[in-house]
């Protein structure tokens, strides 16, 4: 009997298990940080106490200040690569940003899928995002970072966040969403937790997920970016990320644990009501496809952040969707073929590596480093594949590296500090 039982263990529920963990590593990361930093715990709970008393004091309170109708976010996408498919294209972006907002908005065409019996629980959460218009400084920005890197692989350890671990550092978290787009190991995506450090604030998307194509894909349609976005304003998973646990939210259902693959019909656990678990909720672990809904106590709960005082009050005062109020010096786009070398790291002090792996032909090539003027400042010649150039001579600044591989042409800048 226990040989059977093993048996069942590993052909049934560890694939579930595993499959499930790839979906979402939101609660992992949760995990892990407390054992860091336990006083997350009591930061998060007195957030998440702020945001029940206003939903509770919402529309009754006479001091009550109501927030702008739609709550628009703007958002920073910084796309780290080492592979050129990982270098994801903007129109990817701009489609996973409409599905945003698809499903935020509620004008999925796949709402007529909501079950009837949930129907009046279903909810446009009124919460837009924006692709950013202005950068911290003032300058304008496509709301687009490119940064090629060394590392081939992530996990869920926040290293992508930091240049000095060859990632790509966060934007002002109390003006900015950062989403971190690159290639994760074993998971699709996971949430920062509120009340951590704010250069951590945001959430990673695995690159092969971060679009919408519309195929029918199991996770192709961009619902996990809406699931980590979910977790990003506050939402837990339906069960509480605990057997038969409490996400906090009246509206839905208690259920035993996660849902995974495309299920229909009524599925009951944990003694909840006839019309069973809600797993077409974007925050189940179900297929793209068989998503379809927040919940109006999910909606208020998320709302509930940006009122005045709320944890996330300040996106509302961000300039980033205004006009740019600085001109900065107009600089070679960094975003270049596949061909080019990569740089890092960048900014630099005494050594700049010179990557050249994914087109050796730039072997025995020479470049030129120039100033912002456009005056030569040295000469070089590559060697290897991963070859050094000395940056200790140069003055703090801007610089430019340009060569010519037989038509192929470079212009990369980089920072010497």
């Amino acid at each position: 009997m226990k040989a059977k039982f093993l048996v069942w263990l590993l052909l049934f529920v560890i694939p579930c298990l595993l499959k499930a963990q790839q979906r979402c590593g939101s609660f992992q990361h949760f995990t892990q940080a407390l054992q860091h930093n336990p006083s997350l715990k009591y930061k998060q709970q007195n957030i998440e106490n702020a945001v029940k008393a206003r939903v509770a004091q919402s529309g009754h309170s006479a001091n009550a200040k109501p927030i702008a109708s739609i709550i628009r976010i703007p958002v920073i996408v910084h796309v780290i690569y080492h592979l050129p498919v990982e270098n994801i294209s903007d129109e990817a972006i701009q489609k996973q940003v409409a599905a945003l907002n698809r499903d935020y908005r509620r004008t999925n065409a796949d709402s007529i899928n909501t079950p009837f019996y949930f129907k009046d629980a279903a909810a446009d959460a009124r919460i837009e995002f924006e692709l950013a218009k202005v950068d911290p400084d003032g300058n304008a920005t496509t709301g687009i970072e490119r940064v090629y890197s060394p590392v081939a692989k992530w996990s869920g350890d926040d290293k992508m966040k930091y240049k000095s671990e060859y990632g790509a550092k966060a934007w002002d978290a109390d003006s900015y969403l950062n989403i971190w787009v690159c290639s994760m190991n074993d998971i699709l995506g996971y949430s920062s937790i509120m009340g951590e450090e704010k250069e951590k604030d945001g959430v990673v998307i695995n690159y092969d997920v971060f679009n919408d194509l519309e195929d029918g894909g199991a996770y192709n349609s961009g619902r996990t970016a809406v699931h980590e976005i979910g977790h990003w304003l506050g939402l837990k998973h339906l069960w509480g990320d605990a057997d038969c646990g409490d996400d906090g939210i009246d509206d839905t259902p208690k259920q035993q644990t996660y849902t995974t693959g495309c299920p229909g019909g009524i599925h009951t656990s944990c003694g909840n009501t006839s019309n069973g678990d809600m797993y077409m909720n974007f925050m189940d672990y179900t297929n793209d496809p068989c998503m379809n809904l927040f919940t109006n106590g999910q909606r208020d709960h998320m709302r509930a952040l940006f009122e005045e005082g709320g944890f996330r009050s300040s996106i509302l005062s961000s300039k980033a969707l205004g006009v740019p109020s600085a001109q900065g010096i107009a600089l070679p786009d960094s975003v270049i073929e596949i061909s080019a070398i990569h740089l890092y790291p960048n900014p630099t002090r005494s050594e700049l590596t010179l990557d050249v792996k994914n087109d050796n032909s730039w072997i025995g090539k020479e470049i030129i480093v120039t100033n912002v003027t456009g005056n030569v400042i040295l000469h070089h010649l590559i060697t290897s594949a991963s070859d050094k150039l000395k940056t200790d001579n140069l003055q703090s600044g801007i610089y430019f590296i340009h060569g010519n591989n037989n038509g192929k042409k470079l212009s990369q800048k980089f920072m010497r500090l």
